[in-house]
């Protein structure tokens, strides 16, 4: 595979890669980091290569329009998200879409819009690299692996879905991963195909439970609640206070928050405030009554007695 994306009015190429189609557990990882601030263009882009695989993971705001342009030779599937958030957005961390898409080869020319801040994660996987990680007769996707054997593009889904959680989750832990070697490498495939496995879950989902899709304005409402959530968890909104805030009676948030994410609001704040524990702990080396202060908990009992009860040992033996 050959992939290349290039700024309109800039010289040089965002990057420009040539990446072997054959699946070689043996290839090391190659990473790399390229920072632009030079108007119209203000860009933080991070890359990972290896045998089959590319992934660029960049944020990036414009003061003025412009056009992306990219291109791909060779058969390839992509993993694909767009994160954008405009200033005038009522969402702290703004909207997002995601799809899973097969291309024979591919040249494209997307405009970016000014004054909005993006981020971009695409996994580019060669087709034998795809049918390594997800095995041909799978029946997760049955349906494109059908498609793909065409050459044809096709895309996974017929329409884009919002990012969940989980797949943003699986996204930072694969682009801020301290890990090196082989280690990285493992992390990342699996990270991979985590990530996929979301996607086709949240599809099948989709397509079992037309009946109960929400509209436009009640999925920006629950993205707001999500958000608001993962912003203050030191000193969350009740859930009363919080359906205030999105204009919701209470009853309708608890219900469609617990349809639409496939967890009640509690267990979910819950699972923000141990994540994050977690890594105050382990990456930040904060001491268990500086954790328990920043994720909410008055006292550092409760704290950590939650913490036994989540992850089934005490801060202080995760430590050690």
């Amino acid at each position: 595979m050959v992939i290349k994306s290039k700024i309109e009015g800039l010289d040089e190429w965002l990057f420009s890669e040539e990446i072997p189609d054959s699946y070689s557990p043996d290839k090391p990882l190659i990473e790399k980091r390229v920072e632009i601030s030079k108007s119209p263009v203000h860009l933080r882009n991070f890359q990972l290569s290896t045998s089959g695989l590319f992934i660029v993971h960049a944020q990036m705001t414009f003061d003025k329009p412009v056009r992306i342009h990219t291109e791909i030779e060779g058969e390839a599937i992509t993993s694909q998200f767009i994160f954008f958030k405009t200033p005038d957005s009522k969402l702290p961390y703004g909207m997002s879409r995601h799809n899973i898409r097969y291309f024979p080869s591919v040249k494209t020319s997307q405009e970016v819009r000014e004054g909005v801040s993006y981020t971009y994660f695409i996994a580019v996987i060669s087709k034998s690299y795809y049918l390594n990680l997800i095995k041909r007769d799978s029946l997760l996707h049955k349906h494109f692996v059908e498609d793909i054997e065409k050459g044809d593009y096709v895309s996974f889904s017929a329409e884009d879905l919002m990012a969940t959680y989980e797949m943003q989750h699986t996204i930072a832990e694969l682009v801020e991963s301290k890990k090196s070697g082989e280690i990285r490498r493992l992390h990342t495939e699996s990270r991979i195909v985590e990530l996929l496995m979301y996607q086709f879950e949240q599809y099948n989902e989709k397509m079992n439970n037309q009946e109960s899709m929400f509209n436009e304005e009640d999925i920006e409402r629950l993205e707001m609640a999500r958000q608001i959530l993962e912003q203050r968890i030191a000193n969350p909104p009740t859930q009363k206070e919080l359906a205030s805030e999105v204009l919701m009676s209470e009853s309708k948030l608890r219900k469609d928050f617990k349809e639409y994410f496939s967890v009640t609001i509690h267990d979910y704040l819950t699972r923000l405030r141990m994540e994050k524990a977690r890594a105050y702990l382990l990456e930040e080396r904060l001491s268990v009554y500086e954790v328990a202060l920043l994720t909410g908990f008055g006292h550092q009992n409760n704290f950590s007695s939650a913490f036994k009860k989540y992850y089934g040992i005490s801060p202080g033996e995760l430590k050690m």
